[in-house]
């Protein structure tokens, strides 16, 4: 195994401030009014029973229309996995009306894994306006029988730094979006909130779901400003590993999770240390 050390470092996080000049202002009149969809795309759970996906119509002054739409199937079917609650394929706007709903109904498959599922409803017309460039709307069903579902969510967490600080911080553990044995872990070192999405590391849980297994020298989506991604080390109390396997053991069905040999080190190559994180802690699922 290669140890790595490296102490003093400091990242900093720049900002950027834009600015911008009006000459005019744009008009609009009833001519440029449109129809879209709010949300190009919605999560809904699988028991979510009905759910409402809002059009809105942008006018001046209000119009009477009559907007049109169709389901495209994807990987959910309509008629098995979902179904148009109003049934009618069209919905009407008087001048004083902006936003309605169209009602969809989920249709949910208790205690069968069919993974997570899609469709989309899109504009066939906009009767006396346009169609707008938000003109489809994907829904995604997730499925709440994934076999790892007892470990998903989040988990408060808190131990100490390399550097004497006290530290409680919350990670979350999300699923793969076709492997049901990884996980991706999000704030595994308690300082991710400035890479939002992007500093996820996977981990693999082994077939008795009693331990997830996360590889050591994983780099981020998330790429520094020097170009570098992340890198995911294991810190053992004294050093820096970046090969072999940070072990975390599962215990009470998914309720406790504990770093069992090595706590997470965070190491920004040519920049410096994010975080470096004691092991033998345990994160509490909320």
């Amino acid at each position: 195994m290669k140890k790595i050390i490296y102490i003093f470092s400091i990242v900093v996080l720049g900002s950027l401030v834009a600015g911008c000049n009006l000459n005019s202002m744009p008009t609009f009149d009833d001519e440029d009014a449109f129809a879209a969809f709010p949300n190009s795309a919605m999560k809904v759970a699988e028991n979510a029973g009905t759910i409402d996906i809002p059009v809105h119509v942008a006018s001046f002054s209000g119009v009477n229309t009559t907007v049109t739409y169709e389901f495209v199937n994807g990987s959910a079917k309509q008629g098995v996995d979902f179904e148009d609650a109003s049934g009618t394929g069209s919905i009407s706007f008087s001048g004083s009306e902006s936003t309605k709903n169209i009602t969809v109904k989920i249709i949910e498959h208790p205690g069968v894994f069919t993974g997570d599922l899609n469709f989309s409803v899109k504009f066939k017309s906009a009767g006396d306006t346009k169609i707008g460039a938000s003109n489809t709307c994907t829904v995604t069903i997730n499925d709440l029988d994934h076999p790892l579902a007892a470990l998903l969510g989040e988990y408060a967490c808190k131990s100490m730094s390399a550097w004497g600080d006290d530290l409680d911080w919350v990670m979350t553990i999300k699923k793969d979006a076709s492997d049901v044995t990884k996980v991706w872990i999000d704030n595994i070192f308690a300082d991710a909130s400035w890479a939002g999405d992007d500093m996820l590391f996977y981990g693999i849980v082994d077939e008795e779901m009693t331990n997830i297994a996360v590889p050591l020298g994983q780099e981020s989506e998330y790429v520094y400003s020097n170009g570098n991604a992340c890198v995911l080390l294991g810190f053992d109390g004294e050093e820096g590993w970046d090969e072999g396997t940070m072990n975390i053991q599962i215990l009470d069905g998914g309720k406790t999770l504990k770093f069992i040999d090595y706590g997470p080190w965070l190491y920004i190559p040519d920049a410096g240390n994010v975080n470096i994180v004691y092991a033998g802690f345990t994160c509490t699922k909320l």
